[in-house]
């Protein structure tokens, strides 16, 4: 996942995308390589790639998951 932040209090356009202020969360592969250079360019986007990773499951609810299975 890319999670852009716009720092700024105002929406900002860039790479054909409009950033309203605070996070606009990206699928993986939903941004093209040039498209994330534009963004990282400008001064009040921050760029940060974030792992998907499988969620634990607390020993309650798996219990829960396997009633329903």
């Amino acid at each position: 996942m890319i999670i852009v932040t716009n720092n700024s209090e105002f929406p900002i356009r860039r790479a054909a995308i409009e950033f309203a202020p605070g996070e606009t969360k990206f699928k993986d592969g939903e941004l093209s390589a040039g498209k994330q250079a534009q963004i990282s360019a400008h001064y009040q986007l921050k760029v940060v790639h974030v792992e998907d990773r499988p969620t634990e499951t607390t020993a309650k609810q798996a219990k829960a998951l396997e009633k329903n299975a």
